[in-house]
């Protein structure tokens, strides 16, 4: 650990800014890329150039295409974890476009690869291997917590069931994310699980330019809190690892429907973020607009605030994505002129200040036996003591009971702040849950108005339905008496035409064959004159029959049309009816759930008024004297403990008889022998005490 007065006292420090170029890849290559930028040969190399359009790019350090893992991390990251076990917060993030190496950089391609696992893995190492080579007398708790913001939406990724987090901010804790699942750890093998199921959480998608994209923005959070056993005072570290998201040109990621809209949020999250760090670094901005998104609310200590950061830019050397990347360098250059005021976040605990008073009181009463002393050897040389001097002791006396009364009165008005506090954000849980109450009810409301007009619609349909079903069997029952009735004529016609040519055929046999000519031609006038009555009858009822055929056919046609119609309709009818009937189910199952989490809110929202009503009257009875003030301080840490955290650990103690890494065993944020099964690695599991994890 660090010198305590040099870490006490809040200093400014600028961000540290690392540039990270990765090899061309296929797809560059394929469109015939070009290396279009320029580091240095210098080791270590700090600038960029960039000759088409003469720009010239100053960081911290500029880590070329063939650095290693191990290479960013020492310098980029090691530095920070250190300082979180020392009672800093810190932060390491990683910022460019799409399939630059962003998620390379932080996480690398296997987490537990001792060559290519990124920062967050080797962090691992790093904060145990400090743990154990802390004094005896720190007690350390670790707690770890994964969120993704995907959509402007805080999803846990320990508890996908929390998937709209929101961000408050206190006094006491900063900015911090309520509601997050944290997890107790107490090896590295245990984060290394929580990284896995957070990995296998996180939102991903395949694009033109990476197969395996991130659609949000990954925080890793991990919190250790240490506790020096000796004078009870507490430090507590905060580290924040961000893997960003990647900006994106929709015209080369081809990005469309659900990806066009992740991509859009992405771009305005990163923007905002742009906006940020422009007012920071602008000495005329009188405002800083943190909350124009997720992303730079939970990054706010980390961007002007109490944080040690480092930012990583990663970019593609090649000219296929030159714009995007000078958009990059320009982006790490800015966010190298932002300050962050950096100071260790020290709780001075109730033993602690007990311990302080003591000291002090021990001090008083040495003062006083010495005076006491003094004034007896000058009485015994027969020297009178002034009245005044007199005194002394009893202004001694006077001011150690006055200075013990101000040391309690601090006490408990930091205990009476400590509560407000607590009422303060159970008061802003609140009033959130009257807002996502009153919005649950509303929603439940229009989904109710809306399962009654989809059975509206689906009565009328049902109606609809029967009035087809009645045309069509109506329009069917005509069409068979046309057919009938067509039938009957046809052969009535057919009979008729028989006995025309029979009558024709007998009149030809009768006459010569001189007259048969005249007799087909005077067709007409035997009508009237040699023609029997059937044929007459045959004659005169011809025509009509032929006229009335045709009509009835194409009146067939017709009705055959409009059935045909009418079944199709009836078809239609039918699908709408089942695809209502499935819409009114899944609206019941959706009314249902929202019944459900209405129910449950309205459970939190009680709890939350209890507890609120409980810590009121904690407040009310701590003015009433000082046992009741030390009966308050017992029941209000039981209290808090309670609100805080649902799950008590053992803690981790420092170099609490373990195998002890020398610096030199440790390579790159990991010990050496941790890659294989070595003797070594075995006593050093079994050494551990497993935390226990309390029940709800």
């Amino acid at each position: 650990m660090a010198a305590e007065g040099e870490d006490e006292d809040p200093r400014e420090e600028s961000i540290k800014v690392c540039c990270r170029f990765r090899p061309q890849n296929q797809m560059e290559r394929e469109n015939h890329g070009k290396i279009c930028v320029e580091v240095p040969d210098t080791n270590p190399s700090t600038s960029v150039y960039v000759p088409n359009g003469d720009l010239t790019f100053v960081y911290d350090r500029v880590f070329p295409w063939d650095a290693s893992q191990k290479e960013v991390y020492d310098y980029a990251a090691m530095p920070i974890i250190n300082s979180v076990l020392r009672g800093f917060n810190g932060t390491v993030f990683a910022y460019g476009q799409t399939s630059s190496g962003k998620t390379y950089t932080m996480e690398g391609p296997d987490i537990e690869d001792k060559v290519y696992q990124g920062v967050i893995p080797r962090m691992v190492w790093s904060i145990f291997n400090g743990i154990f080579h802390a004094d005896e007398n720190i007690e350390f708790l670790v707690r770890v917590s994964i969120v993704e913001i995907y959509n402007e939406r805080i999803r846990d990724l320990l508890d996908p069931k929390k998937d709209n987090l929101k961000v408050h901010e206190d006094k006491a804790r900063g900015v911090f994310i309520g509601e997050v699942t944290e997890t107790y750890v107490s090896c590295e093998q245990e984060i290394f699980d929580a990284m896995r199921a957070g990995h296998f959480n996180r939102a991903m998608a395949v694009t033109n330019m990476n197969e395996h994209s991130s659609r949000s923005h990954l925080v890793f959070m991990l919190t250790i809190e240490q506790k020096d056993l000796h004078d009870r005072s507490v430090k507590v570290g905060k580290l924040h690892l961000v893997d960003l998201a990647g900006s994106e040109k929709v015209a080369k990621t081809g990005a469309s429907g659900e990806r066009l809209d992740e991509a859009k949020n992405i771009n305005r999250s990163l923007s905002a973020l742009g906006n940020v760090i422009n007012a920071l670094t602008d000495k005329k901005s009188t405002h800083v607009p943190y909350r124009d998104s997720k992303l730079t609310r939970v990054l706010q200590e980390s961007l002007g605030g109490n944080a040690k950061t480092s930012l990583i830019i990663t970019c593609s050397p090649s000219n296929f994505n030159e714009q995007e990347t000078i958009s990059t360098l320009r982006f790490g250059q800015r966010a190298k002129m932002i300050k962050n005021v950096v100071k260790v976040n020290h709780e001075r605990s109730a033993e602690e200040l007990k311990l302080a008073l003591e000291k002090k009181e021990l001090i008083v009463e040495e003062q006083r036996t010495r005076l006491s002393a003094y004034e007896q050897l000058l009485k015994s040389h027969g020297i009178q003591l002034p009245e005044d001097m007199a005194s002394i002791g009893g202004l001694a006396a006077a001011g150690a009971a006055d200075l013990a009364g101000r040391v309690e009165h601090d006490e408990l008005r930091n205990k009476v702040q400590e509560l407000r506090d607590q009422v303060k954000g159970l008061r802003e849980e609140d009033a959130d849950k009257n807002a996502k109450l009153h919005d649950m009810q509303q929603l439940v409301r229009c989904l109710v108005e809306e399962k009654n007009d989809l059975q509206s619609q689906l009565m009328d349909a049902k109606m609809d339905r029967e009035k087809v079903e009645y045309e069509r069997n109506e329009k069917a029952h005509e069409v068979e008496s046309l057919r009938t009735e067509t039938s009957s004529l046809r052969t009535a016609l057919e009979e008729m035409q028989g006995l025309q040519i029979q009558a024709v055929s007998t009149n030809a046999v009768d006459g010569s064959p001189r007259e048969a000519e005249p007799a087909r031609v005077a067709t007409p006038a035997l009508a009237g004159g040699g023609m029997q009555p059937e044929d007459r009858a045959v004659r005169h009822a011809d025509p009509p029959l032929k006229r009335k055929v045709p009509a009835l056919d194409r009146k067939i046609e017709q009705l055959t049309s409009l059935y045909h119609k009418l079944v199709t309709q009836h078809s239609d009818l039918k699908v709408d009816k089942e695809q209502n009937e499935k819409t009114i189910q899944r609206k019941d199952v959706r009314i249902g759930q929202l019944e459900k989490n209405l129910r449950e809110a309205k459970q939190k929202y009680e709890k939350l008024l209890q507890q609120c009503a409980n810590l009121t009257a904690a407040m009310d009875s701590m003015g009433h004297g000082k046992a009741a003030g030390g009966a308050l301080a017992d029941g209000t840490a039981a209290s808090s403990s309670q609100v805080r955290r649902n799950n008590i650990v053992r803690p981790v103690r420092g170099a609490s008889g373990v195998i002890r890494y020398d610096l030199a065993d440790v390579h790159g944020g990991y010990p050496a022998e941790a890659a294989g099964d070595s003797p070594g690695r075995s006593r050093r599991d079994n050494s551990r005490t497993p935390l226990s994890r309390g029940v709800p």
